[in-house]
């Protein structure tokens, strides 16, 4: 449009007389009215019109569903549309704040005959002697109607792309499909891949009293690495969904655990491979079993499962863990890559306006800009914030620093999703342990070897963290010795560091509760409490120092929360004291599609538990419990604790 970056206007654009327009305001004219032509004539644009009108004029019987996922796809392209508009404008102000700011020190450009004796407020007049707040506001003055188009456009996409709390809490109904017959409409069992629950429901009945499944604990590894899995057999599980009649075939019992094993309620793990002895003595208890009474089942009886808690948490021995792939939870979560964000918006734009829209795309690095946008977004109860305090029965029902923190990148991970963009955040706790002190030795703290176990766990876990009873989840520090220290009371330096990481399921509402309500029950919430305890190193048996549940209610993101912890020890009540620093930090990650084989999966992102799993059994075998386990209420305390 000839913009004259290089010569600033000689003519003023806002003026009371005169008639040579700035050739900056032909160019702000001409690039609207190519924005309002390419709104209505683009091809991607106008068939999201048509796409409306059909769908205002289909008859009722067409599929609510195909209807959903259009009116979505929409919805999609269109809010993507806006920002990429947002985006141009937001460089074209760059550009032209820049020119308009400018000092020119070179005044050769000027041609005093051609300009207009009645012109007011061109950039051109800095020949004379005018002020710098003159300056700033002609420059101004220049580019107001610009300015005040790319704010109006900020201030309309924001309820576009960040819609308000009330929309994004409301419970997403799981799919079922639906069969009519002369006399009933009911579920249809033709569609095995949607179902009424998602695998939570089917687990919660398995685990009450009678149900005919075992539940039996297998411990692995030995010594200081050590840790228990609760598990139950595939082959039982089959015979119950016939028994209960959720299914009426076997294959239709496989397909639907099969199913659980996708969506990762369930994960398989085959005791021939992993720990063959104990496999052997499972297979001679199984054999004085009677036969089940539906008959005999061909399925593997080495294969047991394992459920997944969607919080579950990996601890990490290092940094360069933080951002590796992993199945963690009920997700397949990689490491964040520009290539996949960008791979993720390339068909809307390529079906907006083809090969050249998605240029201008990846020119302006919108995936990028998108990203960011989104990950910095202020939650809507954030954008209110200062207001009055929220009270329940006269006390303060305010959320805590921590869940604040859960609730808004939950919060973000579902703007993310509305888009159908991969990223995701993933939670990161750093814990350090700073300095041990015993208040019964007033002249200074023993040498003394320790160690630390560590655990995040919820609130309502009671189950104990010790060197026989332990679970995947939890990690052994090594073992420091410190040294003597002198005066009253003088803390001895440790120096440990452990981090932990999980993931923020997707089937989760704002304020973190799972919208499957067997699924809520089961695992409720997220980790809210490190578990510590104390250990004393010695030769034969390792002397316990104490222990204690640290809340992380005041742990915001970014910040750190550091304080002299008290351990409680049965015996001995309360003698030593640890110095804790907690640092909380949201990472992001990026979803494996939908279309990711098997194998690649395990390459690029494999599962945590197998993979501790396999290491504990390789270090030091591992063993069943062949005590039948009883399935009472009680058992879902145990889970709690057990099931990672």
């Amino acid at each position: 449009f000839d913009l004259r970056f290089a010569l600033p206007p000689t003519e003023g654009i806002i003026k009371d007389e005169g008639s040579k327009p700035s050739p900056n305001t032909i160019f702000l004219r001409k690039l609207a009215m190519h924005q309002a032509e390419f709104a209505n004539k683009a091809p991607g644009l106008q068939m999201i019109e048509e796409e409306k009108e059909a769908l205002s004029d289909a008859p009722g019987g067409e599929s609510d569903c195909d209807g959903s996922d259009r009116t979505k796809e929409m919805k999609r392209r269109e809010k993507l549309g806006l920002f990429l508009e947002l985006l141009l404008l937001s460089e074209l102000r760059k550009q032209l704040s820049a020119v308009a700011a400018a000092e020119y020190d070179n005044a050769e450009w000027i041609d005093d005959a051609n300009d207009d004796i009645d012109s007011v407020g061109s950039i051109s007049d800095v020949s004379a002697d005018i002020g710098v707040e003159q300056e700033y506001a002609i420059a101004a003055r220049i580019l107001r109607p610009f300015l005040t188009w790319c704010r109006m456009m900020e201030v309309g996409i924001v309820t576009c792309l960040a819609p308000s709390f009330d929309k994004e809490t409301s419970m997403v109904p799981l799919p079922i499909s639906l069969k009519e017959s002369e006399t009933a409409i009911e579920v249809s069992a033709d569609a095995i891949s949607k179902f009424v629950d998602g695998g939570d429901g089917i687990i919660r009945r398995m685990i009450q009293p009678g149900s005919g499944v075992e539940f039996r604990t297998l411990r692995l590894g030995d010594g200081g690495e050590s840790a228990m899995v609760v598990l139950f057999s595939k082959k039982e599980a089959v015979a119950w969904l016939l028994n209960n009649e959720v299914e009426k075939h076997e294959d239709e019992a496989l397909k639907r655990l099969k199913t659980m094993e996708k969506s990762r309620v369930i994960e398989p793990i085959d005791l021939r491979l992993l720990a063959p002895k104990t496999y052997k003595k499972t297979m001679k208890d199984e054999e004085e079993k009677e036969t089940i009474n539906t008959g005999e089942i061909s399925v593997e009886s080495g294969i047991r499962y394992r459920l997944v808690d969607p919080w579950e948490v990996e601890p990490l021995h290092s940094r360069e863990g933080e951002t590796r792939g992993a199945s963690l939870g009920r997700q397949h979560l990689l490491s964040f890559s520009l290539g996949r964000v960008a791979a993720s918006s390339e068909d809307g734009f390529r079906s907006m306006g083809g090969h050249h829209l998605l240029e201008l795309w990846a020119a302006t690095r919108g995936g990028v800009s998108l990203t960011k946008t989104l990950a910095t977004v202020h939650a809507p109860w954030e954008r209110a914030a200062g207001g009055d305090l929220l009270l329940c029965d006269g006390a303060i029902a305010e959320p805590s620093a921590y869940e604040s923190s859960i609730r808004e990148h939950l919060y973000r991970n579902t703007l993310f999703r509305r888009l159908e963009l991969p990223q995701r955040f993933m939670a990161l706790i750093q814990v350090e342990l700073l300095d041990l002190k015993n208040l019964t030795s007033p002249g200074g703290s023993l040498s003394l070897t320790v160690y630390s176990l560590l655990r995040l766990k919820r609130a309502r876990s009671s189950a104990p963290l010790t060197s026989k009873a332990r679970t995947l989840d939890s990690v052994a520090t090594p073992p420091v010795k410190l040294a003597k220290t002198s005066g009253p009371n003088a803390p001895a330096s440790w120096g440990s560091l452990v981090r932990f990481r999980y993931p923020l399921p997707e089937n989760t509402a704002i304020d973190g509760r799972s919208q499957d309500n067997d699924c809520e029950a089961l695992f409720k919430g997220p980790p809210s409490v490190l578990q510590v305890s104390v250990y004393e190193k010695k030769f034969i048996t390792d002397a316990y120092l104490g222990g204690a549940d640290v809340k992380l209610d005041g742990l915001g993101s970014g910040g750190q929360l550091e304080e002299w912890v008290p351990l409680k020890s049965e015996t001995h009540g309360i003698n030593w004291f640890a110095r804790i620093r907690l640092t909380l930090r949201f990472e992001l990650m990026c979803l494996a599609q939908e279309n990711e084989s098997l194998e690649s999966l395990e390459d690029m992102a494999p599962s945590v538990g197998l993979k501790r799993i396999k290491q504990l059994c390789s270090m030091g075998g591992a063993q069943m419990d062949l005590k039948k386990s009883v399935s009472t209420p009680d058992l879902l305390s145990y889970f709690e604790s057990m099931v990672y």
